[in-house]
């Protein structure tokens, strides 16, 4: 009986729901396979559209890398958004 016990409390520990359904209309998962538009902010606010991107992670390497490509280190206020396409728009929701 003491196995049944164990075995409840790790399906009901399981059942939590994912974390990123927290904040966002979508699981973790989805989040991170999801297809994004990229853009970078410089210091000066501006912004620049560095394109799509296949995933979350892609989206912050393109990123990075275009900072690194402008010398623009890590002491320098650049930033980026990661706009989910989904539901029929361009920027449902923003990630990084």
């Amino acid at each position: 009986m003491r196995k049944f016990w164990v075995l409840m409390a790790f399906i009901l520990a399981g059942c939590g729901g994912d974390s990123c359904q927290e904040y966002s209309d979508f699981n973790c998962q989805q989040i991170e396979e999801a297809d994004y538009n990229v853009y970078f902010y410089f210091p000066d606010s501006s912004e620049y559209y560095l394109g799509a991107s296949d995933s979350l992670s892609q989206c912050g390497s393109m990123a990075h890398s275009y900072a690194a490509s402008k010398d623009l280190s890590r002491n320098v206020e650049w930033s980026y958004i990661c706009c989910m396409k989904a539901k029929g728009s361009e920027c449902y929701e923003k990630h990084r």
